[in-house]
């Protein structure tokens, strides 16, 4: 049997192994594989569970001829982009429909079939209904990739927020010594007293408007920032944003007998996480009444932008420094698990990367 010669070393041989359950042949000396046509669609077949898997149908454009070789044919390899709208460039043999891998291309080849629809659901354009939606509710709608483990977390802390909310909103009464009870306040927290208020603070909430609000932003980066880091990680660092943005609001309102109550703060801090994350996603935003996609950070950038407006003018009403408070503890978590995140998600890591197309 004749030795296939690595086409990206020209001198090494091919090695047959087997990589994810899948026969293919490396490069020992450059870590490069060769994937058989039949052998690449059984991998990718088994990332979407479609037996029919065709890699072919997949591609993207065409790039251009290249110097190497195909191990099998000895046919000049072809440049292709990986999909469609990911220029990552691979290796392709016209005759035997071969694919030359490079080492630091395995992991987006082996992840294209989601790779391409989350490309596709983020670049969907915006429509009537999406119009709609904005125009009425003044809250915008999410472009990113749907999680593939279920959000209990981010399910469970809405539902508590919305039961408790209930529990009170139509007696004045029992809503007034619940709000005394358990917001934060200033002036006994400034002494040492009702010290529980740094958090109990974050699921109650002053009327319906308040609450239907911040459990859309909290569905709305809940689920993919609890997929990222795991439901328990993402649980502790919705109360340490939430607890961070009470001390924040304290510090800066100290002595202040005016309660303050909401998610607001621990959602700010998911905002400040899900905009580092999450770059390749869009928010809409409506200037007047047009609505343009924009990258997260930006979108966030204006909310921020808005509450240093709001507290410069002096409207009443909100508490800002619990707001930007947790923003700005989200940041710091968010920095400091940037790393992490983007290693543990290879999804997030290959959307995030220069290659990924992104339509706004």
């Amino acid at each position: 049997m004749r030795r296939k010669v690595c086409p990206h070393c020209t001198t090494a041989f091919l090695t047959p192994t087997r990589y994810q359950d899948t026969d293919i042949e490396l490069c020992q000396t450059c870590g490069g594989l060769w994937f058989e046509k039949q052998a690449l669609n059984e991998l990718l077949a088994e990332q979407t569970a479609d037996a029919g898997m065709d890699y072919t149908q997949r591609l993207g454009n065409k790039v251009g001829p290249t110097d190497l070789k195909c191990p099998d044919c000895r046919g000049a390899l072809k440049h292709y982009h990986l999909l469609q709208d990911f220029t990552l460039e691979v290796d392709v043999c016209a005759k035997c429909e071969g694919v030359w891998v490079e080492h630091d291309e395995v992991e987006a080849v082996q992840h294209s079939p989601r790779l391409q629809g989350a490309l596709a659901r983020v670049n969907k354009k915006t429509h009537a209904g999406t119009w709609l939606f904005q125009f009425f509710s003044h809250l915008p709608v999410e472009y990113n990739i749907p999680p593939h483990r279920t959000p209990w977390v981010t399910w469970a802390l809405m539902l508590l927020n919305i039961l408790i909310f209930a529990s009170y909103a139509a007696y004045p009464a029992l809503a007034e010594n619940t709000i005394a009870q358990f917001a934060s306040r200033p002036d006994l927290i400034s002494r040492g007293d009702h010290l529980w208020g740094l958090l109990t603070s974050t699921f109650l909430h002053g009327n319906l408007i308040h609450l239907a609000g911040n459990m859309y932003f909290l569905w709305l980066t809940g689920d993919n920032l609890e997929e990222a880091l795991g439901h328990w990680r993402f649980l502790a660092l919705y109360l340490l944003c939430g607890i961070g943005a009470s001390a924040v609001s304290l510090f800066f309102n100290w002595g202040s007998d005016i309660p303050s109550l909401g998610a607001s703060g621990a959602i700010a801090g998911l905002f400040a996480m899900y905009g580092l994350w999450f770059r390749h996603a869009s928010l809409t935003f409506m200037v007047i009444i047009y609505q343009v996609k924009l990258a997260p950070m930006y979108y966030m950038l204006i909310w921020l932008s808005l509450n240093f407006l709001g507290m410069l003018i002096g409207e009443d009403g909100v508490d800002y420094w619990g707001h930007i408070g947790g923003f700005a503890v989200g940041m710091i978590i968010a920095l400091l698990l940037h790393r992490w995140v983007i290693e543990h998600n290879p999804l997030v890591r290959l959307m995030s990367s220069p290659h990924a197309r992104l339509v706004r």
